[in-house]
Order: C-alpha cells, then sequence, then structure tokens
C-alpha cells in the first residue's frame, strides 16, 4: 500500500497546480504560514514554459510585466505593439514629444529645462504596491509626489455665499470647518445635548480630546483664531506675536459647499513620482526585456485561436506589409475599445462582456511658466481643486522646488463631459481655457508668467487607445466580467480594464497580468 505521507512542499506544488498562488496562500493561512493578503510580488507560477511560445498584445504596462515574469519560466515571449515605442498609457510629455489627435492637429511637446508632463498616470499610492515592486527591483528611482499641500486653493464659482468665486486656502477651509464643529460638540456635551448618547465618564473624555486637539480656546472652549489655521502676519523676533488670521464664519462655510469631502485611500498626501517622470517605469521594464522581444509598429487586425494555438494578423504601418504571428498562447493587454475594433472567433459572450464597460473620455493640458509665482504663496506641490469645468484638479509640480528654471503646472484634468468640450478644442483653445481657470486662482500671475509652451492629450482621440479607462457599471460587472477573468480557449486578457476597482491606476494594469500569467500557468499545468 503506498505511504499516506506528503510532505507539506510536494502538498503545496500539487494545489497550486490546481489552484494557483491564492490557493497556496489559503492552504498557508490554514498553517498560520501565509504573508499578508495583498500580494506584494508577482505570483508563484508552478510550471516551466520548456519553450512555450506566448504573444502577448500590446506594449504597455501589463504586457511588459507578463513578459518579464514569463520569460522568467522558459517561455519564448513576443510582443506586438502599434507604436513605435512601449509604455502604452505610462508616457511623460517632454521636449520632442509629438502627440497627434484622431481628425485633429499634431503638437511637438517643447518644454524648457528638461521639465515634463506626466500626460498618463501621474501618481503612486503607497499601498499600490505592485508598481513600487516593479519600482525597486528595477531600479526606478522615486521622489516624494506632494498631493495635499496645506496653501494649494479650494476655488468654487457655483457656490453662493461670501466666499464664491475666491481662492481659499485649504489650511483655512479645513481648520475652520473642524474647528466649528468642535465648538458645537462642546457646546453639546455642555449643555447636556450628548446625556442620553453617551455616558458621563465618555463626555468628559470627548471634551478632553477637544481640549487638547487645540483648535478651542482652553477656557470658554470656543473657536477662535489659532496657529493651526495660521497667520496673516507671521512673528517677528522679540516681543512680536504676528497676527493669526481670523477664522470664517460657520455660516460662510455652510454656504460654500465645496472643499469639504475627504480623499479616498488611494489620494494620501503623500504619493510617489519617479525621478524625470512616470514613463521612467515603462522605460525600466523595457531595459529588462531583450530588444528583440518587441514587434514595433505593428497594427494588429485580426486574433485568430485553434485547439493548440493562437494566429494573430498585423499590419506594418512602416511599410504597409500584412504579417502574421502564431503562438501557443496569447495574451491581450490592448485597451477594450481598441480590441472591439479586431476581427476575431472570441465567443459571444466575450465578445458582449469586451463592450460592456464605458469608454471614459479624459483630457490632460500642463502649461510650462517662466517664474515659480504659486512658490510665492508658499504652494509646494499639491492641487488646488475647483468646480470650474474642465479643471477640478490643478496640480503644482512636486519636483525643482526653490529653482528659477519655473516649472510645468497640470492645469486641466478633465473627465467624462468636459474632456468631449475641451478635447474638441483647438490647441490654441485649450490653452486659453487653461490660462482662463489659472487666472482665476492666480489673478494677473498666469498670463504674465506664461512663456508660451504647452501639451495636452486627448486619450479619448488618441488611435490606439480611443478613451483614458474603461468604466464597469456594477451590474455589468456582475453578469459580464466574469467571462474575461474565463478568457478564451487560447487567449487570456489583462490591462486595465480587467481591474475594475483601480480604474485609470497602474497598479490595475499590473496586477491584471499577474492573475492572467497565473491562470495560464494553471491551464498549463492541468493540460
Amino acid at each position: 500500500m503506498a505511504s499516506k505521507n506528503i510532505s507539506k512542499r510536494n502538498f503545496l506544488q500539487s494545489v497550486g497546480m490546481v489552484g494557483g498562488t491564492a490557493a497556496v496562500m489559503t492552504a498557508l493561512r490554514g498553517w498560520e504560514m501565509s504573508a499578508a493578503a495583498t500580494m506584494q510580488k508577482p505570483p508563484t507560477l508552478i510550471v516551466d514554459g520548456n519553450g512555450k511560445s506566448l504573444l502577448i498584445l500590446g506594449g504597455g504596462l501589463a504586457g511588459m510585466v507578463s513578459a518579464i515574469e514569463m520569460r522568467k519560466k522558459g517561455y519564448d515571449v513576443k510582443i506586438l505593439e502599434a507604436q513605435s515605442t512601449p509604455g502604452g498609457r505610462c508616457i511623460s510629455a517632454r521636449k520632442g514629444t509629438v502627440i497627434q489627435d484622431v481628425g485633429g492637429e499634431t503638437q511637438t511637446c517643447q518644454f524648457e529645462n528638461n521639465q515634463y508632463l506626466n500626460v498618463g498616470p501621474w501618481r503612486i499610492p503607497a499601498e499600490h504596491h505592485a508598481v513600487l515592486h516593479y519600482c525597486k527591483t528595477l531600479n526606478v528611482p522615486l521622489e516624494v509626489f506632494v498631493n495635499k499641500a496645506i496653501y494649494s486653493y479650494y476655488f468654487s464659482e457655483k457656490t453662493e455665499g461670501t466666499l464664491k468665486n475666491k481662492s481659499i486656502k485649504q489650511v483655512e477651509a479645513d481648520t475652520d470647518r473642524a474647528g466649528h464643529i468642535h465648538e458645537l460638540l462642546a457646546k453639546c456635551a455642555a449643555d447636556g445635548s450628548l446625556d442620553d448618547k453617551l455616558e458621563q465618564e465618555d463626555i468628559d473624555k470627548l471634551v478632553d480630546y477637544l481640549k487638547e486637539a487645540g483648535l478651542l480656546d482652553s477656557k470658554d472652549l470656543k473657536y477662535k483664531a489659532n496657529q493651526a489655521r495660521g497667520y496673516s502676519r507671521y512673528p517677528k523676533i522679540g516681543m512680536d506675536d504676528g497676527d493669526l488670521s481670523e477664522p470664517f464664519a460657520l455660516k460662510e462655510l455652510l454656504d460654500y459647499k465645496f472643499g469639504g469631502e475627504y480623499e479616498d485611500a488611494d489620494h494620501p498626501g503623500v504619493m510617489f513620482q519617479p525621478v524625470g517622470g512616470m514613463d521612467q517605469i515603462a522605460r525600466g521594464m523595457e531595459r529588462a526585456l531583450p530588444k528583440t522581444i518587441f514587434r514595433f509598429n505593428a497594427e494588429i487586425t485580426d486574433i485568430m485561436q485553434s485547439d493548440d494555438g493562437v494566429t494573430v494578423t498585423f499590419t506594418d504601418t512602416k511599410t504597409g506589409k500584412v504579417e502574421t504571428a502564431t503562438a501557443d498562447y496569447c495574451i491581450s493587454c490592448l485597451p477594450f475599445p481598441l480590441l472591439n475594433k479586431i476581427n476575431t472567433d472570441f465567443s459571444d459572450v466575450v465578445v458582449d462582456a469586451l463592450k460592456a464597460p464605458a469608454a471614459a473620455p479624459v483630457v490632460k493640458l500642463g502649461q510650462q511658466f517662466s517664474h515659480r509665482f504659486w512658490e510665492d504663496e508658499m504652494i509646494y506641490g499639491g492641487v488646488t481643486h475647483t468646480d470650474i469645468p474642465g479643471h477640478d484638479d490643478i496640480s503644482y509640480p512636486s519636483s525643482d522646488l526653490h529653482s528659477n528654471i519655473g516649472g510645468v503646472i497640470l492645469t486641466s484634468y478633465a473627465k467624462r463631459g468636459n474632456s468631449i468640450t475641451l478635447g474638441n478644442k483647438s490647441i490654441a483653445d485649450r490653452n486659453e481655457q487653461g490660462l482662463d481657470a489659472m487666472e482665476k486662482i492666480h489673478p494677473g500671475l498666469a498670463r504674465k508668467y506664461y512663456n508660451g509652451q504647452s501639451i495636452s492629450l486627448a486619450w479619448h482621440k488618441q488611435k490606439y487607445a480611443l478613451a483614458g479607462w474603461v468604466r464597469w457599471s456594477n451590474r455589468n460587472r456582475r453578469r459580464k466580467f466574469p467571462a474575461l477573468l474565463k478568457g478564451e480557449k487560447r487567449v487570456l486578457f489583462a490591462g486595465g480594464g480587467m481591474a475594475p476597482q483601480h480604474t485609470g491606476w497602474m497598479v490595475g494594469a499590473i496586477e491584471s497580468a499577474w492573475y492572467a500569467i497565473e491562470d495560464l500557468d494553471k491551464r498549463i499545468a492541468q493540460s
């Protein structure tokens, strides 16, 4: 009779062949041996490729991650990319960058002093471990991206009251809102309004907290001018205590229905960016792969499967020659709006799922200024939030601080209908709209220091993107998305469309690639 003894190592290998890394992690948790639940590095692949061929469609981050990891296991990998360089949406526009809108104008970036605009992804939160993994392993240096700078502004032209059409320092509005709420809580604690909601001991603890927070006067527990809010005139030496700035009245803030929303966990105050531009991540991945793996200028027209492989037809956009590429398996990392235009033999349920999410139009506009006038207002990095159509977020550069070489400001990050409006304008009119918005925030300064250099990119007008990303409704995610997770006979899917929770983020592209290669590993193990 065969022995029933089996080592943990062999058991886990068997579990991995059937269920993949997720099943292995479940087993490890049963033995209290697992690491954190969130994967911070690529999945452990069980099977060696042994020369099996893999065709990857699209040379963006998802495609290059798939290639990097599958080559480690001995797969013969080829990437077909329609453009002349890899990176997909991970683009930084700098001097010499050419941007062509479908049916529109051609721009050539002329930013001075080696400055740039991240026209695709532009910030990395600390919890996006997959992105940070490749920055570390590929030696892509990072620097701080200041997402919340307290002297950046709120600006509302749609609200009512005395603060309408005024640049309000975020620290002042944020502190005043908290201070007035603290005062109201203190009054409720004092007049007995909380007696039926909390024990007296807890009410006393609450009052102690309100005192220790430092926003209320320690004697009468009223909200007054304070150091957290800041000074209208900063103290000098000796006996000069300066002048504390006077708070906005509670009524003014209640009328000012803007700027009170908390950022989500993906948008903390301090984030990261690669030194020299977000495209340095793409360049790091490109360096990790042999040049011969890429076939550039390959515009895909057909994807066909058989029982034992995949055939992809493409046109060389430089020569016009029609060619084919074959492989045992294929991972499509193409944006869904683009993939939907390609002739395939995918099942009806997969075709229906690929068309289910809505294409999201996005426009980014960056303008260069010869003097860093925002730093004269103590704004170092950070984002000014407005309700000016098309200019919800105005982002100041976190690099070259205190320099005398000026800087590039993201003056528009337009989404939804506002992006269509801005994207349909001429380049000159886009620039005028950007300067108009900046003049509202910084009167008399934006036009004075604008050096005439700008770049804008309408993602929905890019031939090989056709959208900034796609958005899944909850209904379609439940009903149709599972078909894409399952994939086709020989084709699996990766890219931003496969990560509904991380719309537009690089982490979605990378983790979708991890999912695809793990699924492929499991398929081959079971074949």
